[in-house]
């Protein structure tokens, strides 16, 4: 083996472990926050583990072909929220499909984490799916609404207005009860 080769092997994989580095700490600084937004989006426990780690390959595989990626955090949230909306696309046609074919129709899994049960979480979970999104991605993600905007693909203005009306909403349902409690 030449020379040449041999550095080129030896810096791919110092490279290749340095990628390594970065995904395991990503997935321990974001991993649940990535898992509770694909289970807030709609997916089951086991569609939201699959997201979060196929999230974490294709970003390996970015950084293996020498992606130059600025914000890394808002990148694999916005694949992690891309992933869902695939699956949601999925599923809507398969069950345009199954609809079609025959009269069953499954009833969407309700089930809140346990560690939602007594929180403002589950009030959230009742907001339009881009409020109710960006409320995640920012108060329990806790991303920038610039980052937030990567992620669902609009503007930070945009992000800031779903936020701000997620929150008017949340103040009516409360105000709703409190009346109802009277």
């Amino acid at each position: 083996m030449d020379m040449a080769h041999e550095l080129v092997t030896a810096v791919g994989e110092a490279s290749s472990d340095a990628h390594e580095a970065r995904i395991a700490d990503l997935y321990e600084r974001r991993g649940r926050e990535m898992w509770g937004l694909a289970r807030r989006l709609g997916a089951s426990d086991e569609q939201a583990a699959d997201v979060v780690q196929e999230a974490h390959l294709r970003l390996w595989h970015e950084l293996r072909r020498g992606a130059a990626i600025a914000d890394i955090d808002a990148w694999i949230f916005r694949v992690a929220y891309r992933l869902v909306m695939d699956q949601h696309r999925l599923g809507r046609r398969i069950q345009g499909i199954v609809t079609r074919l025959t009269s069953f129709r499954p009833e969407p899994d309700a089930s809140i984490g346990s560690d939602d049960a007594m929180s403002l979480w589950p009030y959230v979970d009742r907001l339009p799916a881009r409020e109710r999104t960006t409320l995640y991605l920012h108060y329990r993600a806790d991303l920038t609404f610039e980052q937030v905007g990567i992620v669902m693909g609009i503007a930070p203005g945009s992000a800031r207005t779903y936020a701000s009306r997620g929150v008017e909403r949340l103040r009516g349902m409360f105000a709703d009860q409190e009346e109802a409690v009277r």
